[in-house]
Parts: structure tokens; sequence; C-alpha cells
């Protein structure tokens, strides 16, 4: 068979995977990866750094001075740990409102939320940006006041669509998105996807993929890159991500599950269902 770039299947390594992950996380989705009888490399275009405390203490102080604040809204179990911490650190500020409800992205936030004592805690049923906006699309409550918790990198487009559905909505940015400070494990992408080492590349956000082409115009010129990555198949956890992958002409597939876990598992199904047939 042969795949888009007229490479057949048989001349890439049947069975290895590279999938982005933030800088020291990752350790989970490899052993899945070898559960299933795959080699991973996981490479990291993004390194999550805490903002200033200050510049995190005087947002939480503005947000809970605003009013009754209806839902919190936490993008990441980083964002959890960081938020908590530094309301931990800081005995003599506001505290979060009892009658504050609480909405977490997937079930990792849910399950960091829980281990600070948050036990009510919503999860849409897309773990994604698009799913918390379909939730409060679906909400009855007129016009809530929200505040979300997220990267100072993330763009504006979720924000947007609560304040055009009458939400009135703040925005803590508690972490950046930064890129890595060790750029070596993509390059062992690159240098792999090179050799053709990989039949799979998974891109789990969408600044994973901007870092990524930034990074990488170091070790491909023109064209080259976009045509290497055609050459397997690559995977994208959720829409934005595939955007931002099609915009640049790479041809991707998005898995109907947004957790990572299951994204990476039905990647490599359909991948092994290309090479058998």
């Amino acid at each position: 068979m042969k795949r888009p770039g007229g490479r057949s299947t048989a001349e890439l390594d049947p069975k290895m995977i590279a999938i982005t992950r933030p800088v020291g996380n990752g350790n989970d989705t490899a052993e899945l990866v070898r559960s299933l009888g795959w080699t991973p490399l996981i490479f990291h275009t993004v390194e999550l750094k805490p903002l200033d405390d200050q510049k995190i203490v005087d947002q939480i102080r503005s947000s809970l001075t605003q009013g009754q604040i209806d839902w919190i809204v936490f993008m990441s179990s980083t964002g959890v740990k960081l938020l908590f911490d530094v309301l931990a650190s800081y005995p003599n500020l506001l505290r979060i409102p009892p009658e504050t409800r609480f909405l977490a992205v997937g079930p990792r936030t849910r399950e960091s939320l829980l281990r600070y004592g948050i036990t009510q805690t919503t999860v849409p049923e897309k773990y994604s940006s698009t799913g918390l906006d379909e939730w409060f699309s679906q909400l009855n409550r007129k016009n809530p006041r929200i505040v979300l918790i997220r990267s100072l990198s993330a763009d504006a487009s979720l924000a947007n669509s609560l304040r055009a559905k009458g939400a009135t909505v703040t925005t803590i940015n508690i972490y950046d998105s930064a890129m890595p400070t060790d750029l070596q494990s993509v390059f062992d992408f690159l240098d792999g996807l090179r050799l053709g080492q990989f039949a799979a590349v998974l891109f789990t956000s969408a600044i994973s993929v901007s870092n990524f082409f930034t990074i990488a115009e170091t070790k491909f010129e023109g064209t080259g890159l976009i045509h290497r990555l055609n050459r397997i198949l690559v995977g994208a956890v959720g829409p934005v991500t595939a955007e931002q992958l099609r915009n640049r002409g790479v041809e991707t597939h998005v898995p109907d599950e947004y957790l990572i876990e299951k994204a990476v598992a039905k990647l490599i199904s359909q991948r092994t269902q290309l090479q058998a047939s």
C-alpha cells in the first residue's frame, strides 16, 4: 500500500509513534504505548512555566472583588495546582466563595481538583475548549460570571464565545506555555522523521504544533518537513490542533477522543489497519 508521497508502508517502522507532551509529562503515555506493543518517543515542544506569584495574586484578588463568581473553569491540572498552591501561600487573600461551582476540561483536571478537596466538579462531554463552550451553551442560567484559569499563551476564542452568549468572563493567566529550554527531544523526532523511523505522530495541543514548526525551521527548509509528515499518519487531539496542522498543509487525522490515552490508542489502531491493508 502507498501512503501520500508514494512511500510504501513497508518502508516505515510499523510500530513507532511520536507524541508531544509538555516538559516533565509523558511517562504514563509512553507506558501505554509500550503496553500496546509499540515504541514511543515523547517529544517536548512546550514547557509550562508558572507566572510570578504576585502577578497571579493580583489577578485572583481582582477576580474575587468583582462580585459573585458562578463558575471557575480549569483548563489543565497544572492550573489547578498552581492556583491552589498560591492560595495556600497567601492565607490573607480572599477565599473562593463556597457557592462557586467548578468546571474541569477533563478527568485528569477533575482528579487534580479532588486532591485539593473539591469534590463536586463538572466535566463536559468533550474535553476541550469547544466542549466547554458547548456545555455553557446548554446552561439554563442566564449571564453567568465565569473565571477561566489558563495559560498566558491561550487564545481568547473561548472567552469571546462565552461573552457573546451573555456571560461575564474573567481570565486568570497562571502559567505560560513557553518554548522548552531543552530542544533535544524535538531534534530526536526530526532526525527520526528524516530517516523514516516513525509510523505515526500525535500532536496533543495547538501550541505544541506552533512551537514545533518554529523549532523545525532550524532543521528543515522549504516544504521538506510537510513532505515528511505527510508520509506518515499524523493525529491531532481536538479540532483546534488539527486546524493548526492543516493550515500548514499537513494531512491530519482527528481521533474522536479528547483524552490523550484514548487518542493514542485510536491512532495506533488506525495505523495498524493501514499496515495490514
